[in-house]
């Protein structure tokens, strides 16, 4: 059992004056304090006076208080748990635990479960020993960053280091890999008080780079930790039992207190720690940050990347910039490095028809509304495009300008051009004005000639194989440009698909299609700039080119049908089928060519007598 005992003095006044040699004056006063985690300032901390974000601290507290420590003595048996080594400390009613009698001087433990991460700046144990009992017990102090599932050193204390630990004796870390790494020490001399000693351990003492501490992400990982375990132990041996203080048992060692004293982890964007009615500590973020440790940005704060506080630069979080029309967005660092590490957010599910990365463009169908801001819920209106005058129902996202069939203009596709006039069909409802041109000396007039002239609609044109094999070439291309060459107009086209050639092996890419003036006057075909048609027609023949020339040919009789997807599959069975009718009618000459040999064969042969 253990036990409890009250010693025959009653105050340790020499403890204040050991703290102001250990610990900056402005981290004694919370530091000696026990009460509840608070904050009294007149204003947020986090925030200048008129507004501006800045570096914050919570609140330097006792870690420890209050909270039951778990003793275990490793020959004895099962756990206990101790409450009086941090509640309030009274030095005028002083308590002291020490393990039970017969236990043989074994190693015992003592654990320290914070609850949290927090940033630890020291561990004491105040002792009811004279100080050479007290001086000739190795003691180990750890830490754990994970509640609890795995230990971290973090400094031995004994009067033979290197025949304990195996470590030398040392009170400074020599270079920047051994400021994370635990030191060895003498704990003489240790400071005395009536009979008393205090044993005090600084996670940042012996650091040369302590005072860059909020720029070392190295040193902020080493003083952070959830549990506190402290060991004494009687024998020398090499192999640590994970615990935050260690004491041996020679005669009994006895502690009247235990502090942890620090700070919550809230990485400079808190400036205070409560505790909720389970009695955890959660940091109050600020800067619009959130999480356990205030270590992410709140939602839709993800302009750009997440990053600790320091004195020089608060780094708050930045809203997504979304003009108003979202509420949800996500970081992207690729877009953040190409911005030249100035906003990364990406807006997602933007409303009121918006579309972008910052919803600062109108969706296909709008078009900006320049009289209204741009965050204004009606910011993108509908296009207003002629069914009839324009080509689907997509406009400029800037000037609402309608794509317009030929002949049509304005900004809207709702009157015909100049030199045409309206038609009385839906795909041509505007056609060309003829006053000069003749199809033949014939009495009619211009519109009856050309009616007369071209072949019939073909917009109801059925896409079967008497269709596919009806001409020579079948070519998928899209109109780019075109320019009159005397009586011929010349386009440029690119070939995206060849389903069907004839002697002049039309290649994929950009090609030259040759129309007559007079069929192209006449609509037949009608070809648009910007489209894509299937083509239909014969090979050239009899026209006067230059010897040896061949060139592609679309005339009155060549069918130019507006492009339409679910062809595609349709076109390229009509070619396998094509292909295999050219194998059977070969096959079938090669049998009549044999069959034919064979009966030559039989008639010159003469049977011997």
């Amino acid at each position: 059992m253990s036990r409890y005992h009250s010693p025959p003095f009653q105050t340790l006044s020499f403890l204040p004056l050991f703290l102001f040699t250990l610990f900056p004056l402005s981290l004694l006063s919370p530091l000696l304090s026990q009460s509840p985690l608070s904050w009294t300032s007149p204003h947020d901390p986090c925030y200048h006076l008129d507004g501006r974000p800045r570096h914050c601290l919570s609140e330097f507290i006792n870690t420890a208080y209050g909270v039951p420590v778990t003793m275990e003595d490793l020959q004895q048996g099962p756990k206990t748990n101790i409450s009086t080594l941090t509640d309030l400390h009274n030095p005028h009613n002083l308590t002291c635990w020490t393990a039970a009698e017969g236990s043989g001087g074994g190693d015992w433990t003592l654990t320290v479960p914070l609850g949290r991460r927090f940033e630890i700046t020291y561990i004491s144990l105040q002792f009811c020993q004279q100080v050479e009992s007290v001086e000739s017990y190795p003691i180990s102090i750890l830490k754990s960053m994970d509640f609890g599932r795995s230990w971290r050193p973090l400094q031995f204390y004994s009067s033979n280091c290197m025949g304990t630990f195996g470590r030398p004796a040392q009170s400074i870390a020599l270079t920047k890999h051994q400021e994370t790494e635990p030191l060895c020490s003498d704990p003489r001399p240790l400071q005395k008080h009536r009979g008393n000693v205090v044993l005090a351990f600084s996670t940042l003492d012996g650091r040369p780079s302590s005072p860059d501490f909020d720029y070392s992400p190295g040193l902020q990982d080493w003083v952070t930790a959830t549990d506190s375990h402290s060991k004494s132990r009687k024998n020398t041996s090499r192999n640590l039992v994970p615990s935050s203080l260690y004491t041996p048992l020679k005669p009994s060692l006895a502690l009247s207190d235990l502090q942890v004293g620090g700070r919550c982890k809230c990485n400079g964007h808190a400036s205070r720690c409560r505790r909720d009615n389970q009695g955890r500590a959660l940091c109050q973020c600020e800067h619009h940050t959130s999480g356990p440790d205030c270590d992410v940005c709140e939602q839709f704060f993800y302009d750009r990347p997440w990053q600790r506080a320091t004195p020089s630069q608060p780094h708050p979080c930045v809203p997504c910039e979304c003009n108003g029309h979202s509420t949800k967005c996500r970081f992207s660092m690729a877009v953040y490095q190409q911005s030249g590490r100035v906003s990364g957010g990406i807006c997602l599910k933007c409303r009121h028809h918006t579309t972008g990365r910052h919803c600062q463009l109108c969706q296909n169908g709008y078009t900006r509304d320049h009289s209204t801001p741009l965050s204004h819920r009606k910011a993108c209106q509908p296009c207003q495009c002629h069914p009839m005058g324009a080509v689907g129902r997509w406009c400029n996202q800037s000037t609402g300008q309608c794509l317009c069939r030929e002949g049509v203009t304005g900004q809207r596709c709702n009157r015909c051009a100049p030199g045409y006039k309206q038609g009385h069909s839906p795909l041509r409802p505007c056609i060309r004005k003829y006053h000069s041109f003749k199809c033949f000396s014939l009495s009619h007039t211009p519109g009856e000639e050309c009616l007369s002239y071209c072949p019939p609609s073909q917009a109801r044109v059925k896409m079967n194989l008497e269709t596919y094999c009806l001409k020579d070439y079948v070519l998928k291309v899209q109109v780019k440009s075109k320019e009159r060459s005397g009586p011929w107009w010349q386009f440029s086209i690119l070939v995206q698909s060849v389903f069907r050639m004839g002697s002049s092996h039309v290649k994929r890419g950009v090609q030259a299609l040759w129309v007559p003036d007079r069929d192209l006057s006449c609509g037949c075909p009608a070809l648009q700039m910007g489209r894509t048609f299937l083509l239909i027609g014969a090979e050239e023949s009899g026209r006067s080119w230059v010897p040896e020339e061949r060139r592609l040919v679309a005339d009155r009789t060549t069918m130019a049908l507006q492009w339409r997807e679910h062809w595609s599959p349709k076109l390229r069975g009509f070619h396998v089928d094509e292909f295999v009718s050219i194998l059977e009618h070969i096959w079938r000459n090669l049998a009549l060519l044999s069959l034919a040999h064979q009966w030559i064969l039989c008639s010159e042969w003469v049977p011997s007598e």
